[in-house]
């Protein structure tokens, strides 16, 4: 009976095994050795055979399983359909225990860098076009290759910067401490080996070729002929773009004035306005604190003297109803001569774009825009002083007599003043406003001004312009 059972039993065991083996080998073994067997793709060399997320189905099948299998068909990324790239469920149970870079989590885990690293790698081959780096990232570093260098002499602290020594100062520099654990004032520090990336002044990038940007200035024919005449700051024109684009029928009559209201912006201007269901006009705001939270080329109270236009210069703009006579202050320039060149294979390259300007805020989403982003800004903040990271906004029963407004006030109350500021009609008035105590990193004249400067805003009196001619205390 036995020796009976155990001829039954050795068959069904091995057969077991056998197909075991056979389902493992091809759905775990089989595509990862396939992959290892083909080895890493190339880097794109054109724009066309750029990475875009996609792989084959034997790395998917040997990062992801069938899962990954499945979803190869969307068009959306594939690593993130990799074991263990999401919370715990996307982790696998395989019970086997396998060496750490060959488990299925960590493959799941190490595709998914790859694929981050491919994209990186790409994005700045293609679509980022550093002022400050491109020459080192053409030419590379010794022995290393430009497209894998993480670290560059140009995102260093100066000798001069405040924080220099923290750093490490003329050696290997590395962020650490309060640096790295709170927001700085110039954004410096988001990359801990990199510590002047993204901060405040450094030169902008660009999204296309040097020889590209400023094609009229450009040294390169074929630029020239491509956009020589077609690509401009003012072409296509903005104003036609905005008016052609944004412009709607309006009444007849005169209560819209021709879209632009009455200069007193009273309410009885009444423009047609159609409203869009699908998004908040709070949406509006947010985007441009976003935007001008991430980059500016201003320089606060002091640009260059000269106005300069802002389209509407063409026939076409003419007849869409647009304002040639608008003018702008025009941006500094922190390079605009005849950019440097190298060599790089047989192959002569522009160190930087024909023009450069200067990022004035931080690159990074770190609302800049309310906390500031260099000295000046600095002064206008208000903190908590028993929280620095807090802006410090405390109700307190101080009104403006006149206005009978409340409004958040800086700290405790210390002493009052009187404010003089000139309204709408001319007249003076008289406000009386509580000051308070801030620190001496964030006292300003604005400070002083405590609820004046709030409620003045909210009753839509002028905003002052100088302590002398406007405010007297």
């Amino acid at each position: 009976m036995n020796k009976k059972r155990l001829l039954i039993g050795v068959p069904v065991v091995a057969a077991l095994c056998v197909g075991g083996y056979l389902v493992w080998h091809n759905s775990v073994i089989g595509p990862c050795l396939r992959l290892a067997q083909r080895g890493f793709r190339p880097v794109a060399a054109t724009r066309s055979e750029r990475f875009l997320g996609k792989v084959q189905a034997a790395t998917a099948a040997c990062r992801g399983g069938d899962h990954a299998l499945a979803f190869r068909a969307t068009p959306w990324v594939d690593w993130s359909n990799y074991w263990a790239t999401g919370d715990s469920t996307t982790k696998s149970q395989w019970l086997i225990p396998l060496p750490k870079h060959v488990s299925r989590n960590s493959r799941g885990e190490d595709g998914a860098l790859l694929d981050l690293e491919y994209a990186r790698i790409e994005l700045i081959k293609f679509n980022l076009f550093d002022n400050s780096t491109f020459e080192h990232y053409v030419n590379g570093r010794g022995d290393t290759s430009g497209r894998v260098l993480k670290v560059w002499d140009e995102m260093r602290l100066p000798q001069d910067h405040p924080n220099y020594q923290d750093v490490g100062g003329a050696g290997a520099q590395l962020c650490g401490g309060d640096l790295i654990r709170f927001r700085t004032l110039t954004g410096i520090c988001n990359d801990i080996r990199n510590p002047a990336m993204g901060s405040t002044n450094q030169l902008f990038a660009r999204n296309v070729q040097f020889e590209a940007t400023f094609p009229d200035r450009s040294q390169q024919q074929l630029a020239r002929n491509r956009h020589g005449d077609r690509l401009g700051l003012l072409k296509p024109d903005p104003q036609v773009i905005s008016r052609k684009l944004f412009t709607r029928a309006s009444r007849a009559d005169v209560s819209c004035n021709d879209g632009h209201g009455f200069p007193d912006y009273s309410p009885r201007a009444n423009c047609d306005y159609k409203k869009a269901p699908f998004f908040n006009v709070l949406a509006a705001f947010w985007i441009q604190f976003m935007t001008h939270d991430w980059f500016s080329h201003l320089q606060e109270g002091h640009n260059r003297p000269e106005k300069a236009a802002v389209g509407c210069s063409s026939h076409d703009g003419a007849r869409a109803g647009c304002r040639p006579g608008d003018r702008m202050e025009p941006a500094y320039f922190a390079d605009q001569g005849r950019p440097p060149t190298f060599a790089q294979g047989g192959r002569e390259y522009l160190a930087r774009a024909y023009k450069t300007t200067r990022n004035t805020v931080t690159a990074w989403w770190d609302a800049s825009q309310i906390y500031g982003y260099d000295s000046i800004s600095r002064r206008r903040v208000k903190r908590d002083p028993t929280d620095p990271a807090k802006l410090l906004m405390v109700r307190r029963a101080g009104r403006c007599s006149r206005l009978g407004i409340r409004s958040a006030l800086p700290g405790p109350v210390r002493r009052r003043r009187r404010f003089r500021t000139t309204g709408r009609s001319g007249s003076a008035s008289s406000i009386t406003c509580s000051s308070a105590n801030t620190t001496s990193s964030s006292r300003s004249f604005g400070d002083e001004l405590g609820c004046c400067r709030t409620t003045i805003r909210a009753c839509g009196i002028p905003m002052i312009r100088t302590a002398s001619s406007a405010i007297e205390t």
